[in-house]
Order: structure tokens, then C-alpha cells, then sequence
């Protein structure tokens, strides 16, 4: 059986691994997509964390509206907790 200084030499023997920052989102960059969709870039605080590239087709508005409210915190306009936007309307609809 080893004792406690043997283990306590081994332990600082091991160099400690460099702590990975925090993965904070800093902005985001919105492009026109080929498709007529959106294509949406998440860009993060620290460059350990390597961009992330979201893409929404042309009928896909309601899926980014969610996107942008999950990540960003940002109400979109038609929009209800639960609800969808009726297509013109800019109400929400509740869904059963």
C-alpha cells in the first residue's frame, strides 16, 4: 500500500490542465442565405470556442423567431408563449 507521500508526490508531479473559458455568447451575424433562408453565426467571448453556424430556410421564420428568442432573450413581434403567429396577422394563435 502506498503512503499519503508517495501519492502527494505523484499528484504534484501531474501538471493541472489549462481551464477552459467560460462558452459566452458575444454577437451573432445574420446573412442572406442561397436559398432565400437565413443563415445565422453565433460568436463567442473567447476564440477556445469556435463560431456556431445555424441555418433557417425561406419558410423557416418561425423556427428563427424561436431560435432568436431561446438564445437571445428577445421577444419577437406575433409571438405568444406557446402560441404561433398566424401567417399576416402578427397575432398569436393559441395551439391545442
Amino acid at each position: 500500500m502506498a503512503s499519503h507521500g508517495a501519492m502527494k508526490e505523484t499528484a504534484s508531479a501531474i501538471e493541472p490542465r489549462p481551464r477552459k473559458m467560460p462558452k459566452e455568447l458575444d454577437h451573432a451575424e445574420m446573412r442572406e442565405a442561397e436559398n432565400g433562408g437565413v443563415v445565422l453565426e453565433h460568436r463567442f467571448t473567447h476564440y477556445e470556442h469556435k463560431p456556431e453556424t445555424h441555418a433557417f430556410g425561406a419558410d423557416d421564420g418561425h423556427k428563427l423567431a424561436a431560435h432568436i428568442e431561446q438564445h437571445f432573450g428577445i421577444k419577437m413581434p406575433g409571438r405568444a408563449k406557446g402560441g404561433v403567429a398566424s401567417p399576416g396577422s402578427g397575432e398569436a394563435k393559441e395551439e391545442d
